[in-house]
């Protein structure tokens, strides 16, 4: 079968509705006075009218002092019945996409109630780092916590936003679901609390640690394998001596009720990042089927992801609301379903499941996905290199949702029904990845909802 056929029948949004698409407008829109006009219109034209009556705009990008957040109030009847509400973005260093989820973030705890934030960064390095809210400032929180293309100048105030509201009754808890290499500071942090239970315990747990930073530098599979096996003996000693001693342990910090499970996740983390995810990328490394390995590697990351942001909503704050932050590449509802994405070598048409779909069922149901675009402008790529958007083909997402808009728009997908307005939601749309990377995905089936940013411009570090 071909695959692009194959993809189309997977969509859900599509299965029943493909012989309605191709419905002449004027013979939809029979009867009304509207069809009439629309008749002489070209689709996009149509796509684009509906758009403009019909999306919300965002009047303000940036968090204001004492903000009232009235152009983002209509997402209260939006979100009002999710437990999760996942923000991505295109691109990692666009400025407004960040000062955008900052205002975002404090409007959804604020307003709606949301009180954890779960960052697309290490699980070990958030929740440590949080625990020390009180003992350091908001911009080394940022830097003991999160991964290096968000500890940029717009999302201090977010950080400093959750070192304010850590002394009162209402804090914004924060945590992250990723499980790479843990930062210094993690290890340095459990070093201490470890050498208040065993001192040797502590300092073995540190050189655990920093062998498996360099298990990534390997290049020959069978040396992998050997210290692989070691370094495992080692993981499961410590998991051992994490159950034997929680009493202990859980006196040595008694504020911080959590530590113990989440060490207990760190350590199954390492296990089976060694057995799944490291394979890959020592043979990447080796020269062998590179692309292949990636791709590989890539799908274990967000299997992890999402065994760790199920255990977070479901055993450590099942009664919390929480937002997610991260890529729209991570977060995305159903990525195997993207008619071509890009691999990170070539554009692919046949990917592999990321984490918004890797989530049980339950969670997805709880879950309203929002997928961050520009229309113009410029980033800065992870290499710190700035790179322009690219100018949108005809018909694509960005040129439907961006005409005629003020600093950004949102549009709800989720409720809305097939008609000769709304098929672009529908139907293939070519939608830009980093600004630069044209994939093509049938936007009802990605996102419950997408943010448009007219102009972004390179973060500040």
């Amino acid at each position: 079968m071909n695959p692009w056929y194959k993809k189309v029948l997977l969509s859900t949004a599509v299965i029943c509705s493909l012989s309605m698409v191709s419905v002449n407008a004027s013979a939809y829109m029979a009867g009304s006075s509207k069809a009439g006009q629309e008749s002489l219109m070209s689709p996009d034209l149509i796509w684009k009218e509906h758009v403009r009556t019909n999306a919300k705009t965002i009047t303000s990008v940036k968090l204001e002092k004492e903000d009232e957040y009235n152009d983002l109030k209509f997402l209260k009847s939006v979100l009002a019945d999710k437990q999760i509400v996942s923000l991505g973005e295109a691109s990692h260093g666009a400025s407004e996409y960040n000062s955008m989820k900052v205002r975002l973030v404090q409007f959804l705890h604020e307003e709606l109630g949301f009180n954890v934030i779960a960052f697309e960064s290490n699980l070990s390095d958030t929740a440590t780092a949080y625990s020390q809210v009180h003992q350091t400032t908001p911009e080394q929180l940022m830097k003991n916590s999160i991964f290096g293309v968000w500890q940029v100048k717009e999302n201090l105030p977010l950080f400093e936003y959750i070192a304010a509201q850590s002394k009162t009754d209402h804090p914004l808890i924060l945590t992250g679901f990723d499980a790479q290499g843990p930062k210094e500071s993690f290890i340095t942090f459990i070093k201490d609390w470890f050498a208040q239970v065993d001192p040797s315990k502590a300092s073995g747990f540190a050189q655990t640690e920093q062998w498996y930073l360099k298990m990534n530098t390997i290049t020959d599979m069978d040396e992998f394998n050997k210290q692989k096996k070691k370094i495992k003996e080692k993981y499961l000693a410590l998991q051992q001596f994490v159950s034997e001693n929680q009493d202990e342990l859980h006196q040595a910090q008694p504020k911080q009720s959590e530590l113990v499970p989440l060490i207990e996740r760190v350590l199954q983390n390492r296990l089976d990042m060694l057995d799944s995810y490291h394979p890959h990328i020592i043979n990447m490394f080796a020269g062998i089927d590179p692309e292949k390995q990636l791709q590989m590697a890539s799908y274990e990351r967000d299997r992890v992801m999402a065994y760790n942001l199920t255990w977070l909503a479901k055993t450590v704050y099942p009664n919390e609301k929480m937002i997610v932050w991260g890529h729209n590449y991570h977060i995305r509802k159903h990525n195997s379903t993207m008619i071509t994405e890009h691999n990170g070598y070539d554009f692919d048409e046949n990917p592999y499941p990321t984490m918004g779909e890797l989530l049980p069922y339950s969670l997805k149901q709880a879950n309203y996905v929002i997928g961050l675009f520009a229309y113009q402008g410029s980033s800065s790529k992870n290499n710190g290199e700035e790179e322009q958007v690219q100018s949108h083909d005809k018909g694509s997402l960005e040129d439907i949702l961006g005409t005629e808009m003020e600093a950004a728009r949102f549009i709800d997908l989720r409720d809305q029904a097939l008609s000769s307005a709304t098929e672009w939601l529908f139907t293939p749309r070519i939608a830009k990845a980093w600004g630069v990377l044209d994939e093509k995905m049938i936007p009802r089936d990605q996102y419950d909802g997408i943010l448009l940013i007219r102009d972004i411009h390179p973060s500040t570090k």
